[in-house]
């Protein structure tokens, strides 16, 4: 079994839609609205964004993320950096023990309608499938 699909509510559906498609590769399988948009990865998951329902705003629980995984702590950085080249504003690169043999490098980010993304190693040297 895969988790394939992942549908998250923000306050900025074409901001977010933006940045997941320069900045992770999804592609919209239809043509983004102001209120919702469909996308997908190489990976073949599916993003749907939706507006919130209750004016426009969306309330995740505090430490609520979405998380992106780069095989090399390198990776991370380069996106670190493309991030902030951007004019976003990514927090500091750190480590973190989240057991296993291996420390994760991680940050975080805040995408356009208040959607916190995680960008980092995978936890306890866990290797990507290729």
């Amino acid at each position: 079994m895969q988790l394939k699909h992942l549908n998250l509510t923000t306050s900025d559906v074409t901001g977010l839609a933006a940045f997941f498609e320069r900045f992770f590769g999804f592609k919209h399988i239809e043509a983004p609205r102001e209120v919702f948009a469909v996308m997908h990865n190489d990976e073949d998951f599916v993003m749907t964004l939706m507006k919130g329902k209750k004016d426009g705003r969306t309330d995740y629980p505090e430490s609520f993320h979405v998380g992106f995984y780069f095989e090399r702590p390198d990776a991370v950085q380069a996106k670190h950096d493309e991030l902030s080249a951007a004019g976003l504003t990514p927090g500091k690169i750190k480590l973190m023990d989240r057991g296993g043999a291996e420390r994760a490098t991680y940050f975080y980010c805040t995408a356009p309608g208040n959607v916190v993304v995680e960008i980092c190693t995978p936890p306890g040297g866990l290797r990507m499938a290729d």
